[in-house]
């Protein structure tokens, strides 16, 4: 398949120093332990093809403020296993400890960085030539010959370690985007109506610009909403709940409006929960939508709830999973995101697995491959579903001119 930027194939990198960007955002447990391994695994096919380079890795993990926004310390020995040869670890991304590890390094050697999103700059967004600007674009670049981006589950995000560095250096694919987008493209042409959008998870204002642009293009038949969407659009709804289940800032109301408005406009769409289940005191208890106790945290879809699903997968021609229904890692509260995947395996539709904990619940489950294709991205993933342009795409057919401009592309013979 031809791409319209460089892959691994197209460039000679040994003895060169490479700058990969990965993404090995895990789900991380209570007690800081990685749950899943499956992103950083991908992660090493890249890797351990640049066994004669010297390579210095980059991701993020979490959001500041959120349980697993953690150091990547424990991401590098993981890493180790994979790519079968030592991974050192700076706890340090652009300052003097890790430009003196980076400048250090031999061929065959791996570095990993700390978490990016450590860093303040990292968690805006902003226009590539912007993020080229940036402090730790500015850095780093100077210190490698080229930059490898493999991040595809973060390929719909335009921040400094992702699109930044595509002015600056030559910049090609890694394995995980050409895998990527070679399925995806085969796949999407030939989704069979009715398609149905199974969502969850926690990033709500992502999925809600997915959301919209779904329903305006027409582009989906029905919407199932979990995760920390359905809080939005129970109170959408005219559901009130307690500021135990959720915080009620500028952002909720916001995001209310907007549900509000799809759901005036294409409310027939949407497959909304009539139950839900709370945590009494550790114990798992199902009530429903106008009977829910404020003093209890809502963790799952109730179980009425999960037939309803069931019933319209079961329908399908077509189906995108993306996000657990509930706090699924909760062996009481996994019941909805575990029987709707269940239905989703057994069924004869085509079916997208999208987004690292969710997969992580279908290995749970050991259906990875009664799906059609399982992918490690969530919002790239719906953002590429939605006919939405992905910004590392872009950064990698400008750091393809780079790479053309310092002869750096492998002649056909």
């Amino acid at each position: 398949m031809i791409f319209e930027f460089l892959t691994l194939d197209d460039v000679d990198l040994q003895g060169k120093r490479v700058l990969v960007r990965v993404d090995i955002n895990s789900p991380i447990g209570p007690r800081g332990e990685i749950l899943d391994e499956n992103r950083i695994k991908e992660a090493s096919i890249t890797l351990k093809e640049l066994k004669n380079s010297k390579v210095v890795v980059m991701s993020h993990q979490g959001r500041p403020g959120k349980s697993d926004f953690v150091s990547l310390e424990k991401h590098a020995t993981i890493l180790e296993k994979y790519i079968e040869r030592p991974v050192k670890f700076v706890d340090d991304l652009m300052g003097p400890a890790a430009r003196s590890e980076i400048a250090g390094l031999k061929d065959g050697e791996v570095l990993l960085l700390e978490n990016t999103r450590m860093y303040s700059e990292e968690v805006i967004e902003a226009s590539i030539e912007d993020c080229a600007k940036t402090h730790l674009v500015r850095k780093l670049s100077p210190l490698f010959d080229v930059f490898v981006n493999d991040a595809f589950p973060a390929a719909h995000r335009s921040q400094p370690s992702l699109v930044g560095f595509a002015y600056l250096l030559p910049s090609v694919a890694g394995r995980l985007v050409e895998k990527e987008l070679k399925a995806l493209r085969e796949i999407i042409p030939r989704l069979k109506r009715p398609i149905v959008y199974v969502l969850g998870g926690a990033k709500v204002g992502d999925r809600l610009e997915v959301v919209d642009i779904l329903t305006k293009t027409g582009l989906v038949d029905k919407i199932v909403v979990g995760g920390l969407l359905a809080p939005v659009f129970l109170e959408a709804r005219g559901v009130r709940l307690s500021n135990n289940n959720v915080k009620k800032d500028k952002e909720f109301h916001s995001n209310v409006e907007k549900a509000k408005k799809m759901l005036q406009w294409k409310g027939d769409v949407f497959v909304l929960p009539v139950d839900v289940a709370v945590d009494k005191d550790g114990e798992r208890v199902d009530c429903m939508i106008d009977n829910i106790p404020g003093e209890y945290k809502i963790k799952d879809l109730g179980l009425k709830t999960a037939e309803i699903i069931v019933k319209e997968v079961s329908r399908a021609g077509s189906i995108i999973a993306n996000g657990p229904l509930g706090v699924f890692e909760e062996d009481s509260f996994a019941l909805a995101t575990m029987e709707v995947l269940r239905a989703i395996s057994e069924g004869n539709a085509i079916t997208i697995i999208s987004g690292g904990h969710l997969t992580a619940a279908l290995r749970k489950l050991g259906a990875e491959d009664k799906v059609t294709y399982a992918s490690t991205a969530g919002g790239a993933l719906l953002h590429l579903l939605a006919g939405r342009r992905l910004p590392i795409i872009d950064a990698l057919e400008i750091g393809k001119r780079n790479a053309e401009r310092l002869k750096l592309v492998k002649r056909v013979s």
